[in-house]
C-alpha cells in the first residue's frame, strides 16, 4: 500500500489553515500546519514533505521568501503560493510551481494539489529506486 503523501500548509490565518487541513485529509493526505515562515522552515527541514501550500502575506517573512529557502534545500518539492491578491509581483512567483487564489473552490484546490503531487512522482528520477523492489531509497 503506498504511503499517504505529506502536505505542509502554511498560513497565519488559522481558519483558512484549518479548513485546508480538513479538506486535504479528506483527500487522503497527511497534513502538517504552520502559522509562520519560521515554523514552516523548521517543519520542512525535519519531515519528508511532498508538497507545500504557502500563504503569500505573512508577518515577519512573506511566502516568497520562505519558498526561496525551501527550494534552496529541496528544489524537487512543489510549492503552491496562495493569496487573496490576484496580481502578485512576478518576483513573488520566482520560487513557486503554482499560484492558487484563495477564492478557488475546494474541489479545484484538491485537483491542483493532486496534479502537483502526481507531477512530482512522475518527475522523480528512476535512479532513486532500488532495482527489483520498486521502492524509493532514502
Amino acid at each position: 500500500m503506498p504511503r499517504r503523501r505529506l502536505v505542509l500548509c502554511v498560513d497565519d490565518e488559522w481558519n483558512g489553515l484549518e479548513g485546508r487541513k480538513m479538506l486535504l485529509e479528506e483527500a487522503r493526505c497527511r497534513v502538517l500546519v504552520a502559522t509562520s515562515g519560521v515554523d514552516a522552515l523548521q517543519l520542512f527541514a525535519s519531515h519528508p514533505v511532498d508538497l507545500v501550500l504557502l500563504d503569500y502575506h505573512m508577518p515577519g517573512m512573506n511566502g516568497d521568501v520562505v519558498a526561496g529557502h525551501m527550494k534552496a534545500c529541496q528544489p524537487d518539492v512543489p510549492i503552491a503560493l496562495l493569496s487573496a491578491d490576484e496580481g502578485l509581483p512576478e518576483s513573488a512567483l520566482k520560487w513557486v510551481d503554482a499560484f492558487v487564489s484563495k477564492s478557488e473552490s475546494p474541489a479545484n484546490l484538491v485537483q491542483i494539489v493532486e496534479h502537483l503531487l502526481d507531477l512530482r512522482f512522475l518527475l522523480t528520477p528512476l535512479d532513486g529506486l532500488t532495482a527489483g523492489r520498486g521502492r524509493r531509497v532514502a
